[in-house]
C-alpha cells in the first residue's frame, strides 16, 4: 500500500480550480522573507535608510545589530520574519537591486554618467541636453562644475573637477530614478 501525497499547491481536484499555495510555499516564502530581513542587518545606516521599510521594521534591525546573546539574536530573527509578513518584500529587493553596485541598472547608469560628464566636458552646449533629459538639476551649479572639468580638461589633466562633475551628473540621473536612454546616445 503506497501513500497519497497531496500536490504541492492546492487545486480542487473535482472542480479544477487553484485553491492557492500549498503550506510547504508559504513555509518556504516566510522563511525566505525572514532571510531577506535579517539580511538587512548586515548593511550600514546610510543603505537602509534607502530601502522602503517601516520603522518598526527598522528598529528591528538595528535592534539585532546591538544584540550580542545567542538566544536574543534568535528571538530578534524571529521578530523579524513576522515583520516581514507587513513589508513590500518584491520592493525591498528591487530597493537591494539598486544599492548593488554591480548590478545590471546600476551598470548602465555608471556608463550612462560616464558617457555624459565626457560630453559635458567636450562640448559646452551639451549641458542644455542634459537638462532637457533632467530638468530638475540645479543648473548653476552642473555649469559651475563643467567649467572647472572643462579648465582641467584644457590643462591635460583629469581629477578633481572631473570626478565632481561625475558625482553630481550621477546624483542627478539616480534621482530622476530612470536610466534615459535617450540622453545616453545623444552625448
Amino acid at each position: 500500500m503506497t501513500e497519497h501525497h497531496p500536490p504541492s499547491d492546492h487545486h480542487d481536484e473535482e472542480n479544477g480550480e487553484y485553491l492557492g499555495p500549498s503550506k510547504s510555499q508559504v513555509k518556504r516564502e516566510a522563511h525566505a522573507a525572514q532571510a531577506l530581513g535579517v539580511g538587512l542587518a548586515d548593511l550600514d545606516a546610510e543603505a537602509l535608510d534607502r530601502l522602503p521599510i517601516t520603522d518598526r521594521l527598522r528598529d528591528a534591525v538595528d535592534q539585532l545589530k546591538a544584540t550580542r546573546s545567542r538566544g536574543a539574536a534568535k528571538r530578534q530573527r524571529q521578530y523579524i520574519g513576522r515583520l516581514m509578513r507587513e513589508e513590500d518584500v518584491e520592493a525591498i529587493e528591487a530597493a537591494l537591486q539598486n544599492l548593488d553596485p554591480n548590478s545590471p541598472e546600476n551598470q548602465r547608469r555608471q556608463m550612462q554618467a560616464e558617457a555624459w560628464r565626457d560630453a559635458l566636458i567636450e562640448d559646452a552646449e551639451a549641458i542644455t541636453r542634459f537638462v532637457d533629459s533632467y530638468p530638475a538639476v540645479d543648473v548653476q551649479h552642473l555649469r559651475q562644475l563643467q567649467r572647472g572639468a572643462r579648465a582641467e580638461s584644457a590643462r591635460e589633466e583629469y581629477g578633481k573637477a572631473s570626478r565632481a562633475l561625475f558625482l553630481e551628473v550621477r546624483e542627478v540621473i539616480e534621482a530622476a530614478g530612470e536610466i534615459n536612454e535617450e540622453g545616453s546616445s545623444d552625448t
